[in-house]
C-alpha cells in the first residue's frame, strides 16, 4: 500500500474514532448545530446521550430548531444560539427538557461557536449536562434553609411576643434570657436578670417546691404547677408555671419556664368565693324565697326556705319553668313581665299566687334582678319572693271598707258612683237603659226615739236585707247615709218595670217588723229618676231628679213612690 493510501486510511480511521468518541464516549448530550446562510440553526450531529436522555433520533439531522421543537421552546433556543453567534463567546444557561419517560429534567447548557478562517461562524457545539439530581439536592437544601430560618423566626416570635413571661434557664439554674412579657409581669428588665439564679424571683416559701420541679424537668418530664413570684417592687404574683426542657442534639441544656400571671384571676376567684359564701349564708338563712333563673326562665337554684315557706322539697323546682306551681290565671302576666325585664334591664316586680302544700293558693310578691355578662348579654335572673297573704288580705279589707258600708255591709256612695258611671257609659255606647231609686224609712226618727239607736241600726240593716231580696244580681243597692238608700236598676226598658220593683219594695217594707224585743210597723218612701232622652243625663241630674221625687213621695204621706224625668 502506497504512503498516500496509508495516510488517507489513517485520516479516515481518525475521523471515525472522533465520531465514535462524540457519539458514544461522552456521557453528556452533544448537539452540533450548523449555521445556515439564512441564519437558521440546523441539526448536524447528535450523540448517543441525546438519543438516550432526550429521546431524539437521527431523523432530526438536517432539520431546523423550529422543525423539531415546539414554537416556544424553539424561539427560546434560537435566541440563545444567536447570542453565541453575535457575542462570539460561550453561552451558558440552565434549561428544562423532557425525557423519554415523560419526566421533566434539568440541563446545564454550554454553547460554543466554531468559526472559519474568515471569522464566519459555521457551527455551534451544544453540550448539555444533566443536573437534575444536583438541582433537586439544591432545592431541598434551600427548602431546608428556609424552613430553618422560618423555624428560628417562629421560635423568636413565640419567645419575644408570647403574652406569658418566658425565662430561659441553664442547667445550673442561671437565667440566660427573658422576653418582654417578663418585664410586664415582674417589673424586671431582661438585663436585670441575666446571670442570676431563677429562685431569686420566687417567694421564699415556694423555693423548695420549684427546685423539685426544676430537677424533674431537667430529666425531661413536663410539669405545670402554681407558684408565687415576687415583683421588682416586692409584690406577690400568683403564677401558673410550666417547665419545658431545652434539648440540643439530644441533650438537655436548660429549661424554658413559661409563666402565666393569674393574680387577677385569683383575686376574682377569692371575691367570687367570698360572694358565693355570703350568698349561701343569706340563701340558707333567709325567710324569703330566693330563685335563680337561666336565659329561658328555667329554675337553676332555689333556696332552702322553699321547704319552710311552701312546705315543698326545693329540689322539686330545679329544672322547671319559673311559673311552676303558679296559679294558671297569673302565668301569662308573669311571662310577659319576665321577658320585659330581660329586654329592658329593669327590675322585675309582680304579685302572683303560688301553691302552698297545705294552705292551697297563697299570694306572693317577687322582685327580680336581671344579670348580664361583660358583653351585655342576659345571663340569669335573681328572684326574691315572699308570702304577702296577710298584707293582701289586709289590702282587700281596706278596699272592701273603702267601697262598702260598715253597718249593713252593702256598697256605699263611692262604689255606687262607679256603677252609675258604668251605666251612663253603657247607655251612651249601647243604649242600655237604667233607672235610679232613692228611698228611706218613714218615721225612722220615732223608731230611734222609741226603741233606741241599737234597734235603729238593726232596722237599717233589716231594711237593706228586705230591699236586697227584691232586686237582681245586676242591680246595685247602696247606703247613702242614715236611713237613706239608693238603687241602680240596669237593663230596664220601660217605666212599668221600674214601678214593679218599687211596688215590691214597698210591700216588703210594710210587713211587720220584729227586732230583738221590739215590734213595730213602718213604711218606705221612694223617689224614681228615669232617663230623659231629650235632656242631658248626668250624675247631678239623675240624683237631683230622684231626690226631688222622694221629697214628693214624702209630702204625699209616704209609703208610695214618685217619678221624675
Amino acid at each position: 500500500m502506497s504512503k498516500g493510501r496509508v495516510w488517507g486510511y489513517m485520516i479516515i480511521q481518525k475521523e471515525q474514532f472522533l465520531n465514535n468518541v462524540l457519539l458514544n464516549g461522552i456521557q453528556d448530550m452533544v448537539y452540533i448545530m450548523e449555521v445556515s446562510k439564512n441564519g437558521n440553526f440546523v441539526y448536524h450531529f447528535i450523540n448517543q446521550a441525546v438519543k438516550k436522555f432526550a429521546g431524539l433520533t437521527d431523523d432530526i439531522i438536517g432539520k431546523t430548531l423550529h422543525d423539531v421543537l415546539e414554537k416556544e421552546k424553539a424561539n427560546f433556543l434560537f435566541e440563545k444560539y444567536q447570542e453565541a453567534v453575535f457575542t462570539k463567546d460561550c453561552v451558558i444557561y440552565d434549561d428544562l427538557y423532557p425525557s423519554p419517560l415523560g419526566e421533566t429534567r434539568f440541563g446545564e447548557n454550554v454553547l460554543t461557536p466554531l468559526f472559519e478562517e474568515n471569522n464566519n461562524c459555521t457551527h455551534i457545539v451544544a453540550v448539555v449536562k444533566d443536573i437534575t439530581e444536583r438541582r433537586i439536592a439544591e432545592d431541598e437544601a434551600e427548602q431546608a434553609r428556609e424552613m430553618l430560618l422560618e423555624g428560628k423566626q417562629r421560635y423568636q416570635s413565640l419567645f419575644d411576643y408570647n403574652l406569658d413571661a418566658v425565662i430561659a434557664i441553664d442547667q445550673k439554674g442561671m437565667i440566660i434570657a427573658g422576653n418582654h412579657s417578663l418585664e410586664l409581669v415582674t417589673g424586671y428588665k431582661e438585663e436585670d436578670l441575666l446571670g442570676i439564679h431563677y429562685t431569686t424571683l420566687i417567694m421564699l416559701e415556694d423555693v423548695s417546691k420549684i427546685e423539685e420541679y426544676f430537677d424533674i424537668a431537667i430529666n425531661g418530664i413536663l410539669e405545670e404547677f402554681s407558684i408565687r413570684m415576687k415583683s421588682k417592687d416586692g409584690k406577690q404574683i400568683e403564677i401558673i408555671i410550666k417547665l419545658t426542657p431545652i434539648i440540643v442534639n439530644g441533650e438537655t441544656v436548660g429549661i424554658y419556664a413559661i409563666c402565666k400571671d393569674i393574680t387577677e384571676q385569683i383575686k376574682i376567684q377569692h371575691k367570687y368565693t367570698e360572694s358565693k359564701n355570703k350568698f349561701e349564708i343569706i340563701a340558707e338563712n333567709s325567710g324569703d324565697l330566693i330563685t335563680m333563673l337561666d336565659q329561658h326562665g328555667k329554675i337553676t337554684y332555689v333556696s332552702p326556705s322553699y321547704r319552710d315557706v311552701l312546705h315543698v322539697d326545693p329540689i322539686e323546682y330545679v329544672g322547671r319553668d319559673f311559673y311552676h306551681n303558679v296559679h294558671p290565671d297569673d302565668i301569662t302576666a308573669l311571662i310577659e313581665s319576665f321577658e320585659q325585664s330581660k329586654s329592658t334591664g329593669k327590675a322585675w316586680v309582680a304579685q302572683f299566687r303560688q301553691k302552698h302544700q297545705k294552705m292551697g293558693w297563697i299570694w306572693s310578691e317577687l322582685r327580680g334582678s336581671p344579670v348580664y355578662n361583660h358583653e351585655k348579654v342576659f345571663k340569669q335572673m335573681v328572684v326574691l319572693s315572699r308570702d304577702i297573704s296577710l298584707r293582701k288580705n289586709y289590702e282587700d279589707k281596706l278596699k272592701y271598707f273603702a267601697y262598702h258600708d260598715t253597718l249593713t255591709g252593702i256598697p256605699n256612695r263611692r262604689y255606687f258612683n262607679i256603677k252609675l258611671k258604668q251605666a251612663l257609659d253603657a247607655y251612651e255606647s249601647t243604649g242600655e237603659k237604667f233607672a235610679i231609686i232613692i228611698m228611706d224609712l218613714d218615721h225612722f226618727k220615732s223608731i230611734n226615739d222609741t226603741f233606741g239607736h241599737d234597734i235603729g241600726d238593726k232596722a237599717i240593716s233589716e231594711f237593706s236585707l228586705r230591699v236586697g231580696k227584691k232586686i237582681r244580681s245586676i242591680d246595685t243597692l247602696a247606703r247613702l247615709g242614715g236611713d237613706e238608700f239608693v238603687l241602680l236598676l240596669r237593663g230596664v226598658e220601660t217605666k212599668e218595670q221600674v214601678i214593679k220593683v218599687a211596688d215590691s219594695i214597698i210591700d216588703a217594707v210594710q210587713e211587720p217588723w220584729k227586732i230583738d224585743d221590739a215590734k213595730f210597723v213602718t213604711t218606705t218612701s221612694i223617689g224614681i229618676s228615669l232617663l230623659n232622652k231629650d235632656k242631658p243625663n248626668t250624675f247631678e241630674s239623675l240624683y237631683k231628679n230622684a231626690d226631688q221625687a222622694l221629697y214628693e213621695a214624702k209630702n204625699s204621706g209616704g209609703n208610695q213612690y214618685a217619678i221624675q224625668m
